[in-house]
């Protein structure tokens, strides 16, 4: 049976261990590896296909891999320059690529260039304690080098970016910068001359600011100018020239860039990396509207502590690598340690997940009546990054089922975020009494919080959603202000799955399954009536508290009965049809929450009969039931913490896994795709 350890640390998005002196041999072969992944938009990858060149032979590309991300590495060494990120006009040698590991906040490249090894390592930090940390858009990209023969050698180092991080549409955004100096650092500033608010081209907000970055140290040099002219200065003389180009233009064909370059002299070895840190911040972050109608600003949460200083900002930033690199270690070891515990293939799975989890949250606070950002007002959105199955849901706000697949993700790393996640959900439907049932979402258009969408057919799979996360932020956290202040509004949804639940009508699943009496549907909507119970109980409210209880007994009782196949050893998909079979991954929840309403002889016999259909299931994992011939991987997970036998728990954590290092297709790992093809279906890099 998987113990309460392993039930919390199920991350639902989703290559391997700490950095070494000598690598492990690489084992795990992802279609695409995070490099700066912090934000809704702010989300660039390297894609490695098997027939993708390495990175020291590639541009970096946005999540969707629509469009390229200009950004550039170069070290040179004896006067022979060696690209070790992205494919130069005036190629210098390239560096080779000797392997490639990923930890939850890390991802880190050895290379040869000539005599030197160099280990660059890309370092998204998640500091879900600190959300003045969390919330800021910036990553660092880190050099080392070590001589492979053991000689002295003269070396230098470079990196730039263009301004293909500020828009989608190259060829007509104008873009203008600066270039700054302040007592801590040198970055260069850069912004499209039109921006256009929460508007997004090719998966790429429109209304950004985007910065490059380093500590001030000796041998230090800069240059803003056209790509092939700066990268040529670099590769023939090893400095920059300290000179802003300030001709404005487009971002095509010209492609300026913002680079920085250190000299180190006659080294052996780095004493300490050379860091880069990368920005792309939005202010505002979220078009918010309220319940009553009322349109706000928000604005990122390290606002609270900085406004609008940036260069106090950037100084911290640049000056806090050393701590970020030591919080980022301790992380990844804590993760990786305790998703060890299941297996390998888990930790793979859990460091390629981590990053893309935290980054799709923007954390948000109002403006006071003071004008300054109120730290007592905060809100926490998710963007829907990804395909969708319905094209009209493409970026929606705050997707309820998306948010139920991150839980245990997020209450791993801090329950206390669910709490100003949940609450615009909340507030939003506090005065829907027309609307029996939960909000599928908060818009469709992210950044835009329009609100909620009026009728739909998920009624159980949403109310159900809310309910078990409302609690479980309440039993993780200790914390119930928001049964308290939407009491009301949970007595409502939990009626509705009273009446609804047990016999499904009319009603969908979010990956619109739509077929009657959907066992694994009922059930979350009856564990949702169970959440209820113990929720009103929280709150003192004695007589609710046995009445959703008893109905909670009431119905899993006939859900059992109605549910189990005419012999008695699995749940049918559906009930009546014998030949139907789905995976049951709402049954998750019963165990995630210790409401334990399922009865675990019940349990038993669904294990062995998972066990028997892996014996003839798809290359990439069971489908969600017996008419689809789709998966997704954070339902088969969900399942996998469900069944009460290790070997049957990491058949299915394997089959994400050989998902999850299919390179075949191009994109970020999916949630969505075809359980025979690999075929994304939706929801890359979700």
């Amino acid at each position: 049976m998987p113990s309460s350890w392993l039930l919390r640390i199920f991350w639902l998005c989703f290559l391997v261990g700490p950095a070494h002196s000598q690598p492990p041999a690489q084992t795990f072969f992802p279609a695409s590896i995070p490099l700066s992944v912090c934000s809704p938009f702010m989300s660039v990858w390297h894609p490695s296909t098997n027939s993708s060149n390495p990175l020291s032979e590639a541009w970096p590309t946005v999540w969707g891999q629509k469009s390229i991300i200009g950004w550039a590495g170069i070290i040179r060494v004896d006067g022979q320059a060696y690209e070790w990120m992205g494919n130069d006009y005036t190629p210098p040698s390239t560096a080779n690529i000797t392997s490639v590991q990923i930890t939850p906040t890390r991802s880190i490249f050895v290379i040869q260039a000539g005599p030197m090894k160099v280990t660059a390592t890309f370092l998204s930090p998640i500091e879900p304690s600190d959300w003045v940390l969390q919330s800021l858009p910036f990553s660092y990209v880190s050099v080392e080098a070590s001589s492979l023969d053991g000689q002295v050698h003269d070396v230098q180092v470079y990196s730039d970016i263009s301004a293909e991080w500020l828009s989608g549409d190259r060829e007509n955004s104008v873009v203008t910068w600066s270039q700054h100096a302040s007592s801590g650092s040198t970055y260069h500033q850069l912004q499209l001359q039109s921006p256009e608010q929460d508007v997004e081209i090719d998966h790429q907000a429109q209304d950004g600011i985007g910065y490059y970055a380093m500590a001030a140290r000796s041998g230090m040099t800069w240059q803003i100018d056209a790509a092939i002219p700066t990268r040529k200065q670099f590769h023939d003389h090893g400095t920059l020239t300290r000179t802003n180009n300030r001709a404005f233009t487009t971002i095509a064909p010209l492609f300026t860039v913002f680079a920085i370059a250190v000299d180190l002299g006659q080294i052996q070895s780095t004493s300490a990396p050379i860091t880069w840190a990368v920005g792309y911040v939005r202010n505002s972050s979220i078009s918010y509207t309220g319940p009553d109608g009322s349109a706000q600003q928000l604005s990122p949460y390290f606002a609270t502590k900085y406004g609008e200083n940036i260069e106090q900002t950037i100084d911290d930033i640049t000056a806090g690598f050393s701590k970020a690199q030591e919080r980022a270690l301790a992380l990844d070891q804590a993760i990786m340690a305790d998703a060890s515990k299941v297996s390998a293939h888990y930790v793979d799975l859990v460091s390629l997940a981590a990053r893309q989890t935290m980054a799709s949250l923007d954390i948000t606070v109002s403006t006071g009546s003071d004008g300054k950002p109120n730290a007592s007002d905060v809100r926490i959105f998710m963007k829907d990054i990804g395909s969708s199955l319905d094209p009209s849901d493409h970026e929606r706000v705050s997707p309820v089922e998306r948010i139920f697949a991150a839980l245990p993700a997020l209450v791993y790393l801090n329950a206390s975020l669910l709490g100003p996640m949940l609450s615009p959900l909340l507030d939003a439907q506090d005065s829907l009494t027309g609307l029996p049932y939960a909000a599928q979402d908060l818009g469709i258009a992210y950044p835009n919080a329009t609100g909620t969408r009026g009728a739909h057919t998920q009624g159980i799979e949403q109310s159900g959603n809310m309910l078990i996360m409302v609690y479980a932020h309440a039993r993780f956290t200790g914390d119930g202000s928001l049964i308290y202040r939407h009491y009301n509004l949970l007595k409502r949804w939990a009626d509705y799955l009273v009446s609804a639940s047990l016999f499904p009508s009319s009603q969908s699943t979010a990956d619109n399954e739509s077929n009657a009496n959907m066992t694994n549907l009922a059930i979350k909507g009856i564990i949702g009536v169970k959440a209820m119970a113990e929720m009103s109980q929280a709150m003192g409210e004695q007589a609710d508290a046995q009445q959703y209880g008893s109905n909670a007994t009431t119905l899993v009782g006939q859900w059992q009965s109605l549910a189990q196949s005419s012999d008695g050893q699995h749940l049918l998909g559906s009930y009546g049809d014998q030949q139907s079979w789905s995976l049951m991954y709402n049954l998750y929840a019963d165990r995630l929450l210790g409401t334990n309403i399922v009865d675990q002889n019940l349990m038993k016999l669904q294990t062995a009969f998972y066990r028997e259909l892996l014996g003839s299931a798809p290359m990439f994992g069971l489908t969600l039931d017996n008419t689809v011939g789709m998966t997704h991987a954070a339902w088969l997970l969900f399942t996998a913490a469900t069944v009460v036998d290790d070997q049957v728990r990491d058949s299915l954590i394997d089959q994400v896994w050989s998902r999850a290092s299919f390179n075949s297709t191009r994109g970020a790992f999916p949630d969505q795709y075809d359980a025979h093809t690999g075929e994304i279906l939706g929801g890359d890099a979700r």
